[in-house]
């Protein structure tokens, strides 16, 4: 009788055991990866020429309107060394850096798909087509080619060989591929012009393949009403993405860029009713997969480019959206912009690689997308929802529409007002120098008045990079020239309230507070930097944070004239050591050179050696050394302790390499081939901005200024370093920042132009105040300049 009970409970002990020890044993099964992590999808879906004014209509749609709420949202920008074309920007975010696309290269094509072979009568399919450019059938093929192929790969890497940078086209799908994650791509821009399957270049990897897809005439259908009577056929694309399991989902949506390419063509009115259509159409497709989307799922929305009319109005950033697991939503960041709403397309590789747990490939400069809430806690792939739920709701929507404005508001007008800043400096410069030569040739006397108005233009001018800083904390939305008119006039104001003052304590306040304000900006983060007309701009994308080399120059330049005055306002006794201009200096120069070091301030690795050069110079001269052979072995000395410590700095840092910080690294491991490309990618830049902008023609005409006042009519800088000694002493200082910064920076020119005023436009206040409420000569402790 017991043993029958022992018999009938022995299924359930033996259930009970493994169950006990299946909690404690580390089984196979336990340890590996959970099911959900194995299933992870990335669907990135392109919408062609897509931009914010688009973006701005298509979410009054009911079913985007619904999905703003747990969506991430940022402006994209994209830096291409080509135009701001679709092919090219396809390939900067597949392949994770620069490349270039060339038409001869052709598009991608179905396996046995045919295609018109050059100059020969007849057709060849794209399986053969690479066979014949390959030379041999892959092993890796095994029974069969890939769905997709992409013929012109070889003609496209050898287009981009030998130029100044690393392209690695098809980095995204050879990664992706390596660790065994499938890639499709659906959807085309076929027009009745030709073949256009320009996602491919996001998807391919380094040989031309895409595992899967469709790219045929099936993804779209004939359609009355739309653009050429051809619609992407919506229903077919949902199915065929319901069908993929895992891995990486490209779709190509091109109804917009159809549209706008026949925009002349077309009546106003129906131009209108196919835009409606074709962003009704959109906002379905999307509903269908925000609605059906998993927690395992990552769905990014953005456009290669923008649509014609944007393009000529100049607003080029293009929406990015961004839906994952279950996390609310928020603006995008990345540590490549460090600006909340806008990310780069370099960082786009990055994150779908993270999403899919794939480790990052050395070299990529992109970084992960995260929320801008905090690095760690708002992180887009942070298991934890965000702090704040509601920031992704539509009603915070409209707010970062309203950022983006103001990004392409200061783009549309930046080339304007520089360049009238540039042409009005010039102006003044030529008409104070002629203004100083009529005096001194004696042909007549110069009237006062105009003497004095010339005066007040060359004050102004040193007031105006100060201004520029501080106009976009008004935050006011007015047209271009009332701008300028209105930092002119401030200028003017400025200059007329310490006309009067002596020339040490007039510069010493004017450069002072300009060096004040630049770095008070700087150490709370640079916002007015980033909105000054004087700034950078994240449309072109040059520079994201830290010290731009418009600002970089004005630093050095005002840095070394405050300096100066103070030592020309508190003259020192002959015999004295540490005195309190020299202390000051000291902590002064350290300061700022610091802020131009740091990789979390202005990580300007050339503005920091050039203010080294700058200031070491300075103090040479303020305080009366000797440089000889000792000296320079000492310049070339620090030069090369600025270097170390760079690298040391940016390095050492606990945060993520910025730009400067990989240039680091490249040094550090010794690659020099990368680093070689990047000096002649900056020499390049450096000697096209010679050619073509006008700060070359300032800076030039600043040089000749300086050769005047040098030479003719009778040495004045030698006669005004009797009375002013060190404050002409100052000055070389200023020529070895600009020089320095010239050679080595990227735009270097605009780093010397903006540096060099602060010796031609003090110099020529002088030479025209000469002998009109200038103080008596006063050569104590002064030597010749």
């Amino acid at each position: 009788m017991h043993s029958v009970r022992i018999i009938r409970l022995l299924p359930m002990l033996i259930w009970l055991l493994a169950a006990g020890a299946g909690t404690v044993l580390p089984t196979r099964a336990l340890a590996a990866t959970p099911p959900q992590q194995q299933a992870k999808q990335a669907i990135v879906v392109f919408i062609d020429n897509l931009s914010f004014s688009d973006m701005a209509q298509l979410r009054r749609y009911p079913h985007v309107q619904k999905g703003l709420r747990d969506a991430f949202y940022a402006a994209l920008t994209i830096r291409s060394p080509g135009s701001r074309s679709d092919a090219n920007s396809y390939l900067l975010m597949g392949s994770g850096g620069p490349a270039l696309y060339t038409s001869r290269s052709g598009t991608v094509y179905h396996r046995e798909e045919t295609l018109p072979l050059a100059g020969i009568h007849g057709e060849t399919t794209a399986v053969e087509r690479m066979i014949q450019l390959r030379g041999s059938k892959p092993a890796s093929w095994r029974k069969t080619a890939p769905e997709l192929l992409f013929p012109g790969i070889y003609r496209l890497h050898a287009y981009n060989a030998d130029r100044p940078y690393t392209a690695r086209i098809g980095l995204l799908g050879s990664t992706l591929a390596e660790a065994g994650i499938a890639v499709s791509l659906y959807g085309n821009g076929d027009t009745s012009e030709g073949k256009q399957r320009h996602a491919a270049l996001f998807a391919i990897n380094r040989d031309g393949e895409i595992a899967g897809g469709d790219v045929s005439a099936r993804t779209t259908q004939r359609a009355a009403g739309y653009p050429d009577g051809i619609r992407t056929h919506y229903a077919y694309l949902l199915e065929r993405i319901k069908q993929e399991k895992a891995g990486l989902v490209v779709v190509q949506i091109a109804d917009l860029a159809r549209l706008y390419r026949l925009r002349e063509d077309l009546a106003p009115d129906q131009f209108q009713r196919q835009y409606e259509a074709i962003l009704a159409d959109l906002d379905r497709f999307l509903g269908a997969l925000l609605q059906g989307r998993k927690a395992e799922q990552l769905l990014l929305v953005t456009s290669p480019s923008v649509n014609p009319v944007a393009a000529q109005e100049k607003s080029l950033l293009t929406p990015l959206l961004l839906w994952k697991g279950n996390n609310g939503g928020g603006e995008l960041v990345s540590l490549t912009t460090r600006q909340p709403g806008l990310v780069s397309g370099l960082d786009v590789l990055p994150t779908i690689l993270a999403w899919l747990s794939v480790p990052l490939p050395d070299g990529v400069i992109g970084h992960v997308m995260t929320g801008s809430g905090g690095e760690r806690a708002a992180a887009v792939f942070s298991p934890l929802p965000l702090a704040d739920p509601s920031a992704g709701s539509p009603s915070f929507f409209p707010a970062f529409l309203s950022k983006v404005k103001e990004i392409d508001r200061v783009y549309q007008n930046r080339s304007g007002i520089l360049y009238s800043y540039v042409m009005l400096q010039i102006a003044i410069l030529l008409g104070a120098t002629l203004a100083w030569v009529w005096q001194k040739d004696g042909k007549r006397p110069l009237a006062s008045r105009l003497r004095r108005a010339v005066r007040l233009a060359l004050l102004a001018m040193l007031f105006f990079p100060a201004l520029f800083l501080l106009e976009p904390l008004l935050g006011w939305h007015v047209p271009a020239p009332v701008i300028f008119a209105v930092i002119v006039m401030f200028a003017l104001g400025g200059a007329l309230l310490v006309e009067n003052w002596r020339l040490p304590k007039l510069f010493l306040a004017v450069a002072g507070f300009t060096v004040c304000c630049i770095l008070l900006d700087g150490f709370t983060g640079g916002g007015a930097m980033r909105r000054s007309y004087l700034g950078y701009d994240p449309v072109v994308g040059a520079r994201f944070y830290g010290l731009g080399n418009e600002y970089e120059g004005v630093l050095i330049g005002a840095s070394v004239l405050a300096v100066a005055s103070l030592y020309e306002w508190r003259k020192r006794r002959q015999h004295a050591r540490l005195t309190l201009p020299f202390l000051l200096a000291l902590a002064g120069f350290a300061l700022t050179l610091f802020y131009m070091a740091a990789p979390t301030l202005g990580t300007n690795a050339g503005g920091f050696l050039a203010g080294a050069i700058a200031f070491a110079i300075t103090l040479f001269r303020l305080e009366g050394w000797r440089i000889g052979k000792g000296g320079l072995f000492l310049c070339g000395g620090s030069l090369l302790g600025g270097i170390a410590l760079l690298i040391a700095l940016h390095l050492g840092s606990s945060a993520p390499l910025t730009h400067v910080g990989l240039v680091a690294a490249d040094i550090v491991s010794g690659n020099w081939d990368d680093v070689r490309q990047i000096v002649e990618r900056k020499l390049e830049m450096n000697l096209r901005l010679i050619r073509v902008s006008s700060w070359s023609k300032m800076f030039v005409i600043s040089l000749i200024v300086i050769g005047l006042l040098s030479l003719r009519p009778d040495r004045f800088l030698r006669r005004l370093s009797s009375r002013y000694p060190y404050l002409v002493r100052g000055f070389s200082g200023v020529v070895a920042g600009s020089v320095a910064g010239l050679v080595l920076n990227d735009s270097g020119i605009v780093s010397a132009a903006t540096s060099i005023v602060f010796f031609v436009a003090p110099a020529l206040f002088a030479a025209l105040g000469e002998g009109d409420k200038l103080p008596p000569a006063d050569t104590s402790g002064a030597e010749q300049a």
